[in-house]
């Protein structure tokens, strides 16, 4: 998928959000899969809302350099509060964002096995759950943090971004692994590939890849592409309403609405109208790589 610089203004439940994405440097392009520039400024005499996350299939950074965000994770059922830096692993169960008034946003979507491969770590050690950047990166990451508060022009913060994921890259020597190949096929829904064929790919046999999947992945080949094909499903019916949800279903790859719905379940604790009922009534939309 290509991404460009694109700028737009769209009008919230409550406020103005200016959105900006930029594609990876030629350098970060087998690592990083775009750059998202969120800025919601709400009434600060508006309540503050909830907006559902449901997984995604994509793994993050995340910079929140004005107001805190809250986040609610209903395996835990618990609320914290986020860190400015923060990396997100392998999502597999929904969380409510409480944003404030002030809510701005820079996220770096890498590609499959991209955070593995920057962060040296296995993925497995962050499923479900997401870790403070300056635990990993301390000095270097509080330094993008203080550069990216005394900003206001979005296009210096992406740079600022780019050039500590950069430096990062250079500094660990990153190569890369007929694996790391293998995986970009586990996104193409509409053509599944057999495990066997993967692995065969990666230069692997089928139980070693699997391991890898773990390892880069945080979770197997097939629950990979489980959680990918429901968060197609629920973004393909954001943009097409007119669709009916057993339509939906059968574009996404699903058997019928039932297989459809059980991923709704297990992944948001949610039925399909629900879940874009309660992101509907939000004061923003979850961002993701593909848009809002």
């Amino acid at each position: 998928m290509l991404f460009y610089v694109s700028s737009s203004t769209l009008l919230t439940n409550s406020g103005n959000m200016v959105l900006r994405f930029y594609p990876p440097t030629l350098a970060l392009s087998d690592l990083v899969q775009a750059y998202l520039i969120s800025h919601v400024q709400t009434d600060r005499h508006t309540p503050l809302l909830a907006s559902p996350f449901p997984p995604e299939a994509e793994q993050t950074l995340f910079f929140y350099p004005r107001d805190p965000m809250y986040c609610f994770h209903h395996r835990s059922n618990q609320t914290q509060r986020q860190p400015s830096c923060l990396i997100v692993g392998p999502q597999l169960s929904r969380v409510d964002i409480t944003m404030g008034h002030d809510h701005l946003v820079i996220a770096v979507f890498f590609k499959p096995g991209g955070l593995h491969r920057l962060l040296g770590m296995p993925m497995n050690e962050l499923a479900d759950d997401s870790l403070d950047a300056s635990l990993l990166w301390s000095s270097d990451i509080r330094r993008v943090d203080e550069q990216l508060r005394q900003l206001n022009d979005y296009d210096q913060m992406q740079q600022i971004v780019e050039t500590f994921l950069l430096e990062q890259f250079r500094r660990r020597k990153i190569g890369k692994h007929p694996v790391d190949t293998a995986l970009k096929h586990l996104l193409i829904l509409d053509k599944p590939v057999s495990l066997d064929y993967l692995a065969d790919q990666a230069c692997l046999s089928p139980r070693q890849f699997e391991r890898q999947c773990y390892e880069r992945l945080g979770m197997g080949p097939k629950m990979f592409s489980r959680v990918a094909r429901f968060s197609k499903a629920f973004r393909l019916k954001e943009k097409r309403p007119d669709l009916d949800w057993l339509e939906v279903a059968l574009r996404c790859g699903y058997y019928d609405f039932q297989h459809m719905l059980r991923d709704f379940k297990a992944f948001a604790g949610s039925t399909p109208t629900l879940l874009l009922a309660a992101e509907s009534g939000a004061a923003f939309r979850p961002y993701t790589s593909t848009g809002l």
